[in-house]
Parts: C-alpha cells; sequence; structure tokens
C-alpha cells in the first residue's frame, strides 16, 4: 500500500501502485497512482527529475515505512 499527502493541501491518495511517465515529445511527465493521474510537470527530461520534483509535493509513505515505524515502538 501506498500513501501519498499532498503538502500544502493536506489532500491523501491511497493506492498500490505509482507509475512514472515522460511524454518525450512534449516533455510533460505524469504521476499515476493506479492508474489515475495525481501530478504533471512540465520540462521533465527524465524519470529522475520528474520523482524529484513530485516529492516536492507529495509526502510517500509505503507498507514498509508502516512496519519500520512499528518496529521502533
Amino acid at each position: 500500500m501506498i500513501t501519498l499527502e499532498n503538502i500544502m493541501t493536506g489532500d491523501t491518495f491511497i493506492g498500490e501502485e505509482l507509475e512514472f511517465f515522460i511524454d518525450d515529445e512534449t516533455l510533460i511527465g505524469e504521476v499515476y497512482l493506479d492508474g489515475d493521474l495525481i501530478f504533471q510537470a512540465d520540462d521533465m527530461s527524465n524519470e529522475d527529475l520528474l520523482e524529484i520534483e513530485f516529492h516536492k509535493e507529495f509526502h510517500v509513505r509505503t507498507d514498509e515505512d508502516y512496519i519500520s515505524d512499528e518496529d521502533e515502538y
């Protein structure tokens, strides 16, 4: 499970699969959660850059994060 929280709005999205996609013709980067578009960015030349921009707007937690947190208690 993946939980995304928009840092600015506090909106939360929950899903299973996060995908990063770059359109080579338009250089528009898109991020999908379970097939639903949740983020777009212009002037993206590669997926690494898109992921950096995405993480500026979203806090991401995965199942592994929840397990690690429980281990600390």
